[in-house]
C-alpha cells in the first residue's frame, strides 16, 4: 500500500486553511498548512510535498513567487491555484509557470477534492512515465556502449578523432564533448544525440531518427517526439541553451531539431 500523499495548503485566511485541512485529512491525506508566503517557503525548504493548494494574493511573498520556488525544487510537484482575485494575466502566468489548475473562490470542497485526485493521478502517471524512460535510456546506453566499442575497435588509426562545430569540440575516441573549453557532463544518450545533431547540421533531424541513431531503438513519431522532448530539454540545460529561447539546439516545428553552432 502506497504512502498517503503529502499536501500543503497555503492561504492567508485561517478558516479556509482549517476547512481544507479537515476535508483532506478525512480523505486520509497528510495535510499541512501555511498562512503566508514566507511560512510556505520555509516549509517547502524543509519538506517535500506531492501537491500544493496555493493562494496567489499574499504578503509579503506572493503566491507566484512560491510557485516558482516549488518548481525550482521539484518540477513534478502538482500546484493548484485557489484565488479570489483573478485576472487573465495572472491565470496565464500561473499556468505558464507550471500550475496544474486555476480555481476561483468560492469553490466547494468536493470540487477541490476532485481536482486534488486528478492532480495526484497526473503526478503518478508522469513519475511512472519518467521511470520507464529512464529504464529505456539505461538499456539503450548499455547496447550503444557495446556497439560503439565494437565500432571503435574496427576504426582505422587514420580516422579523424575530433569533430568541431563553432566552439563545440567532440572527441570521438573518448566520446566526450567540450563547449567553449568547458567539458560537458553528458550521459551516453545525450552525447549520442548531440553527435547526431552536429553530424547532420545544418539539416534538421526528426525525433524518430534521433531515437534510432542515438538510442538504437525504433519508435513511431508520437513516441519518439515524447522521448526526445525529455532528452533535448536535459541536453539544452547542460550546454547552457535557454529552453525558452534556444539558439544552439533549435526546434523545427513538425520536423525535428537542428544544431546551430554559436
Amino acid at each position: 500500500m502506497s504512502d498517503p500523499a503529502r499536501i500543503l495548503i497555503v492561504d492567508d485566511e485561517p478558516n479556509v486553511c482549517f476547512i481544507l485541512q479537515r476535508t483532506l485529512q478525512n480523505e486520509k491525506y497528510l495535510a499541512d498548512t501555511a498562512t503566508n508566503g514566507r511560512e510556505a517557503m520555509a516549509k517547502i525548504g524543509r519538506a517535500t510535498y506531492d501537491l500544493i493548494l496555493l493562494d496567489l494574493q499574499m504578503q509579503p511573498i506572493p503566491g507566484i513567487q512560491v510557485l516558482q520556488a516549488v518548481h525550482a525544487k521539484d518540477p513534478s510537484t502538482v500546484v493548484i491555484i485557489l484565488t479570489g482575485h483573478s485576472t487573465v494575466e495572472t491565470a496565464v502566468e500561473a499556468l505558464r509557470l507550471g500550475a496544474f489548475d486555476y480555481l476561483m473562490k468560492p469553490v466547494s470542497p468536493d470540487t477541490i477534492l476532485q481536482r486534488v485526485r486528478e492532480g495526484l493521478a497526473h503526478r503518478s502517471d508522469e513519475r511512472r512515465r519518467s521511470h520507464v524512460l529512464q529504464q529505456v535510456d539505461t538499456l539503450s546506453e548499455t547496447l550503444l556502449s557495446l556497439r560503439t566499442e565494437s565500432e571503435r575497435l574496427q576504426q582505422s588509426p587514420a580516422s579523424s578523432r575530433f569533430l568541431i562545430s563553432g566552439t563545440l569540440t567532440i572527441d570521438l575516441h573518448r566520446r566526450s564533448a567540450a563547449l567553449r573549453g568547458r567539458p560537458l557532463d553528458l550521459t551516453t544518450t545525450e552525447f549520442n544525440i548531440l553527435l547526431c545533431l552536429v553530424q547532420q547540421a545544418p539539416q534538421e533531424v526528426s525525433p524518430s531518427q534521433l531515437v534510432n541513431q542515438a538510442m538504437a531503438y525504433d519508435a513511431d513519431h508520437a513516441q519518439a517526439a515524447e522521448i526526445m522532448k525529455y532528452h533535448i530539454h536535459q541536453l539544452r540545460r547542460k550546454i547552457g541553451d535557454d529552453p525558452q529561447h534556444p539558439h544552439l539546439i533549435r526546434t523545427v516545428r513538425y520536423r525535428g531539431y537542428l544544431w546551430s553552432h554559436d
